[in-house]
């Protein structure tokens, strides 16, 4: 999938659902989204696709709910580009992980906001700029 229809798609979700929560998209798009009480040291959030075909993102409820939107929105990149199940938050396949954050940051922003088209930016800008909307618990 090309950078721009990764935005495209993007777009077209927030458009559709008229909104940047990706919890409320998750669900309407047919995901089941739990939250769960654990140390940050053992999930911040992730995305597991059983046999039968059911996606579930799980999220920490210890973050607070502009952190968990980010998160949520990350991992429901995983869910929609149909991304193997990962055994930790770390993906280790970066094409897999700049896919998503360029999923989660169009989702969530508006182009308009950035000083450069969003197709131009590196995962380490998009990283960080999900990174820097995700506050720790605690």
């Amino acid at each position: 999938m090309t950078k721009e229809n990764i935005i495209l798609y993007a777009k077209l979700l927030k458009n559709a659902f008229k909104t940047t929560d990706a919890v409320e998209i998750a669900r309407r798009l047919r995901y089941d989204v739990g939250f769960i009480n654990t140390g940050t040291q053992y999930l911040k959030a992730n995305t597991y696709k059983f046999e039968n075909g059911i996606k579930v993102i799980l999220i920490n409820a210890n973050y607070d709910a502009v952190s968990r939107n980010v998160l949520c929105a990350h991992e429901l990149g995983h869910a929609v580009f149909n991304h193997a199940n990962k055994s930790n938050y770390k993906d280790t396949n970066l094409v897999n992980e700049y896919q998503v954050n360029l999923f989660a940051v169009a989702l969530l922003f508006n182009e308009d906001d950035f000083n450069m088209p969003l197709a131009e930016m590196s995962n380490f800008t998009l990283q960080s700029i999900l990174d820097a909307n995700i506050t720790p618990p605690g």
